[in-house]
């Protein structure tokens, strides 16, 4: 038996490329020739662990964990500079009206108000998410259509709350035996907080939404909410705790969470909620990796929660408050994480996932089903930036990557 020193000194002369066969090892559960051993080795001398190590790192680094080189070696992020200030509604005007209608169609909701996993049957409120992309399209197309169904969305979601201020949870008979503990359910009513809190800026935002004898009936029927609103709001003030600890590692729930205090508590004018929403954002900052500028997600990189992240990230630099002293630091850090992700896009407009530690081909999977490269994120981070700092190369970017995969 080889001491473990040896053995860790051993991995690291030999594979000098560490990074990347590590997250490719991580992905092919290399653990499993160590642990209970594969019948074709006998670990009996440290040659035979040469050699093993040395095949292995020669076949992960010519398997199919490779793939096309992304566009261009990374070594450092790049900050640009904001040239423009733009605020919620304003940016997304700017990114165009048909592109956020073909955002809010890609889920729409049924005639109840439910959206994606909720249309069946109400699973949870986690599901409503589609809300704030419903509001945002209604709001700049001034569509009263379109705004009756994001208010009938709003409507539906909060009929299933308990008066502690959070939601019901009715597992569907396909998930039978699947439990949820008070973290997950914590999470799942952030995650559907943040979505809420966006269309609530957008709404605020709105002189057509705030003035018009159109949007007046829908006016009303978001007012009535508002003491619903209240209690889910101080429910998620009174479990932030439970969120710190359960989102501690995963920096894109962190900026969920932050987003969650930070849209509904503006709204609501809550002081308190921007001082967590602060909180939450510095928590999800200390993850990055600098030089480089990606957010570290399952104790690597991933180009697909970096995009999550980066979305959710910009919205919240566009909602903060100028007076924000945070405000400097979460530019600099976005700026750098889109620097990153810019590196992950190949030639084609494919967001590579080589080396990523969660998303990837038989990565992980969410309710049964594997994860898929969130790859409107990037989209609309690269868009996103590209209209703050009038950088064309991200506007290319975003492009590139929606003619990709929205074929």
């Amino acid at each position: 038996m080889l001491p473990a020193l040896y053995l860790a000194h051993l991995w690291i002369v030999v594979v000098p490329f560490a990074e990347k066969v590590v997250f490719c090892a991580t992905r092919l559960s290399l653990t499993h020739f160590f642990n209970g051993m594969h019948p074709f080795f006998n670990l009996r001398t440290s040659s035979t662990l040469v050699l093993l190590v040395i095949l292995v790192s020669l076949h992960l680094s010519a398997s199919s964990c490779s793939q096309s080189a992304p566009t261009q070696l990374f070594t450092k992020c790049t900050i640009d500079s904001q040239k423009v200030q733009l605020s919620i509604n304003a940016v997304h005007l700017a990114i165009g009206l048909d592109n956020m209608r073909r955002l809010a169609y890609a889920n729409q909701p049924n005639a109840n108000g439910a959206l994606s996993r909720n249309i069946t049957a109400y699973f949870h409120v986690r599901f409503q998410m589609g809300i704030s992309t419903l509001t945002t399209y209604a709001i700049l197309a001034q569509s009263p259509v379109e705004l009756e169904k994001a208010v009938k969305a709003i409507e539906y979601s909060f009929s299933f709350q308990k008066p502690e201020g959070d939601f019901q949870l009715i597992v569907p008979t396909s998930l039978s035996g699947m439990t949820a503990t008070e973290a997950d359910l914590t999470s799942g009513t952030a995650f559907f907080m943040s979505s809420l809190g966006l269309a609530l800026s957008s709404m605020q935002e709105s002189v057509w939404f705030r003035t018009s004898p159109e949007a007046k009936p829908y006016r009303e029927r978001v007012e009535r909410l508002k003491p619903k609103f209240e209690a889910a709001l101080k429910y998620l003030l009174n479990q932030s705790d439970v969120l710190k600890k359960y989102d501690a590692a995963a920096p894109n729930r962190l900026f969920f969470d932050a987003l969650a205090y930070l849209g509904v508590g503006a709204y609501l004018g809550s002081p308190v909620s921007l001082s967590f929403a602060e909180d939450f954002i510095l928590r999800a900052l200390a993850l990055q990796q600098e030089p480089l500028g990606y957010f570290k997600e399952g104790g690597g990189y991933d180009s697909s929660y970096q995009g999550v992240a980066l979305s959710l990230g910009w919205n919240i630099f566009m909602l903060l408050p100028a007076q924000s002293t945070i405000k400097t630091r979460l530019w600099n850090s976005l700026s750098c994480g889109t620097s990153w992700q810019r590196s992950r896009i190949l030639a084609s407009g494919e967001i590579s996932t080589e080396g990523n530690a969660r998303v990837f081909d038989g990565g992980e999977s969410f309710l049964g089903q594997e994860k898929e490269v969130a790859w409107k994120d990037t989209v609309f981070s690269f868009w996103y930036y590209f209209h703050l700092t009038q950088n064309a190369d991200y506007k290319r970017l975003g492009d590139a990557v929606l003619s990709y995969y929205g074929k």
